[in-house]
């Protein structure tokens, strides 16, 4: 089929399923066949709105990147040891990442606009504020713990609004905010010193301050989306639910239906010896969860209030493509498939006003989750990964400066060195999975693997040239697995469970990055050497590299026993139908 035929026939089925009408009181006598959705422009306003979190990425990431070029400045002010200084930015960045559930719930409750710019103040005003500290413990409350929670509550909209305007597109919007924190890596560094050799640390700062508050213009742009009603399609949930009332009869029509398709996929395979295994499993695959996906949707219509509340959305903090998911490619267009992704928990959750805050939150604090012994491999290795990954932004200037009597002026541009080989991989990681056997898993382990070895010989760089060699190494090869992870839990537990699984993620992310970088501190402060933190640091990168190859071994032998059950299933197909 020629792809403007394809592109016809879903312009036909939009035409016929979406009524552009104004919005109505929820009083109508047809409230029960119809959904509101908001359906992303891909393109128009929502350009401006990715530029504008482009330079949120660029401004809050820089910023906290950069910190590694000027603490040597406020440890010296409050000649404080290592580890002191190394948990200002170790708790901003903490409670940046630990934010996520309740930035989240709270951009669904009042919407990304107001949250961003009320963060953009918050973040803003107590880096500034900060600067009157009298020691490192009020840095540590204002710029640390009040200053994380402003930033993380302007960062999470900016991933928010990205997967609420965009969805075939989804991909390349992705990668342009995303290239923002790279960019950010490039600038900031350099201009952090710039400022502070000119004006000092804390004019400096205050100038830095004054920066993040232009957050608060970026995220005026974040304006909701206007939902349009469209008629409800009877799914195979709600026919087994009219059709057979009772569990068992919708059990064995569940059964026959999962039978039937595996049926036919082996007939295919047994008619055609160019499908392979693998894929024939993957198609099995797509379908189960497509179908499990469609069955928790709740048969209540969806409201005009509602539909414009980004997070009931279950993949609106995706990050990947979404026209490979099986959820999207199991519907006839894109108006279905928001509208079956959208969903709205009935029970469970405080009624009220506050609803759409405890409705989010509780999904995204969600520890059932953790029942897969694959996520839990998932978490542990993240905490893994993120003891080290600081290091090289905290202390390979300090390295260059303090061990190698390196000019600081020079120094500060490793971590330009870094951002730049990090915003390029990020842009190439979607394009390297698409080549055959390269999931987004393997290349993850790949880049944890690199960014270990390259890290563990850091001690041995002896000159400029061999750190300008890392830098880059590191930067590039890391950025595979900051960019592909949540497409990794994506594929682990679907996408109807991916904002819980995606939160857990975070939290634990948040929680090692409030320990990680004053311990490897208190490490250099008692051996006088950055050389065990980054020994340390490379260790961490290879131990969350086995356990991602731990979880490629369960996957290849999960599909093993899906092909014992599947070959089972051929050898007698009319007795499992029957």
């Amino acid at each position: 089929m020629s792809d403007k035929v394809q592109k016809k026939r879903q312009q036909d089925a939009i035409e016929l399923n979406v009524e552009k009408k104004p919005l109505q009181k929820s009083g109508n006598t047809d409230d029960d066949e119809y959904d509101y959705i908001t359906q992303p422009p891909d393109g128009g306003f929502g350009w401006i709105v990715l530029i504008a979190c482009f330079f949120i990425n660029l401004i809050v990431d820089g910023f906290l990147y950069a910190f590694g070029a000027i603490s040597e400045d406020l440890k010296n002010h409050f000649e404080c040891s290592e580890w002191a200084v190394s948990l200002v930015i170790s708790l901003a960045c903490g409670f940046y990442l630990l934010s996520a559930p309740i930035a989240s719930a709270l951009c669904n409750q009042w919407g990304c606009r107001p949250i961003g710019i009320i963060g953009s103040i918050i973040a803003a005003i107590s880096v500034a504020s900060s600067v009157f500290s009298p020691n490192i413990y009020i840095m540590w409350l204002l710029f640390g713990f009040i200053g994380g929670i402003g930033m993380g509550l302007v960062y999470l909209p900016s991933i928010v609004m990205v997967g609420y305007y965009f969805e075939e597109k989804r991909a390349i919007a992705t990668g342009i905010v995303t290239a923002g924190t790279g960019i950010g890596s490039i600038t900031f560094g350099p201009l952090s010193r710039f400022l502070f050799n000119i004006f000092g640390w804390k004019y400096g700062l205050l100038i830095l301050s004054v920066i993040l508050l232009l957050c608060v213009l970026c995220s005026a742009f974040m304006v909701p989306l206007k939902p349009v009603r469209k008629r409800r399609v009877l799914q195979l949930k709600e026919i087994e639910d009219d059709v057979f009332p009772t569990t068992a009869a919708a059990h064995l029509l569940n059964e026959k239906v999962e039978a039937a398709t595996t049926v036919a996929t082996s007939s295919a395979r047994r008619s055609n010896p160019s499908i392979h295994d693998e894929a024939a499993e993957e198609l099995l695959s797509k379908r189960k969860r497509a179908d499990s996906a469609i069955s928790t949707k709740s048969k209540r219509s969806i409201k005009a209030e509602d539909a414009v509340r980004p997070c009931y959305k279950d993949d609106v903090l995706y990050q990947g493509d979404v026209t490979t998911l099986p959820e999207y490619q199991s519907q006839p267009d894109i108006p279905t498939y928001i509208q079956e992704t959208t969903k709205v928990p009935e029970d469970g959750n405080p009624k009220g006003p506050s609803k759409p805050f405890w409705d989010v939150f509780s999904s995204m604090t969600n520890f059932e989750v953790l029942s897969d012994k694959r996520m839990i491999i998932i978490c542990l290795a993240n905490v893994c990964s993120m003891i080290g990954y600081y290091t090289p932004y905290l202390f390979v200037v300090k390295f260059a400066t303090l061990e190698r009597e390196i000019l600081q002026s020079s120094a500060v541009f490793l971590l330009s060195l870094i951002g730049f080989s990090n915003t390029a991989s990020r842009f190439a990681s979607g394009w390297i999975t698409k080549f055959p056997y390269m999931s987004p898993l393997l290349v993850n382990n790949i880049g944890l693997t690199v960014a270990g070895i390259s890290t563990l010989l850091v001690p041995f760089c002896s000159t400029y040239s061999l750190l300008i060699i890392y830098c880059v190494i590191w930067g590039g090869f890391i950025a595979f697995h900051v960019s592909l992870s949540p497409v990794i839990v994506c594929q682990i537990v679907g996408l109807d469970r991916y904002s819980s699984a995606l939160g857990l993620t975070l939290m634990f992310r948040g929680i090692t990055s409030l320990t990680a970088p004053p311990i490897m501190g208190a490490i250099r402060d008692f051996t006088n050497s950055f050389d065990i933190p980054f020994v340390i640091g490379g260790i961490s990168f290879l131990t969350s590299a086995l356990m991602h190859f731990a979880l490629m071994w369960m996957n290849r032998n999960e599909k093993k026993n899906s092909k014992k059950v599947d070959d089972q299933t051929s050898a007698d197909p009319v007795a499992v139908v029957a």
